[in-house]
């Protein structure tokens, strides 16, 4: 986990199911091991930083010529 400060926040609506099993998720993870849960926002903020790390270096660039092409789509 990165050491950078946190100044940014998103803002997630979840039905009350899908908080329910949530924090049943991380509860069983804590359980298997033998930790203290941690918060929703812990584990949906790991959640992001496994996307953006399974993503490619291409896909994490601007490239204005991609979007142009999707203005130029409308």
């Amino acid at each position: 986990m990165s050491k950078d400060k946190l100044t940014k926040k998103l803002q997630v609506l979840l039905s009350e199911d899908e908080v329910f099993i949530l924090n049943r998720i991380i509860l069983n993870d804590a359980i298997e091991r033998e930790e203290r849960p941690i918060s929703i926002s812990a584990f949906i903020r790991e959640l992001i930083r496994l996307e953006i790390d399974s993503r490619s270096d291409e896909s994490k660039i601007w490239d204005k010529n991609k979007i142009n092409k999707l203005k130029s789509k409308k």
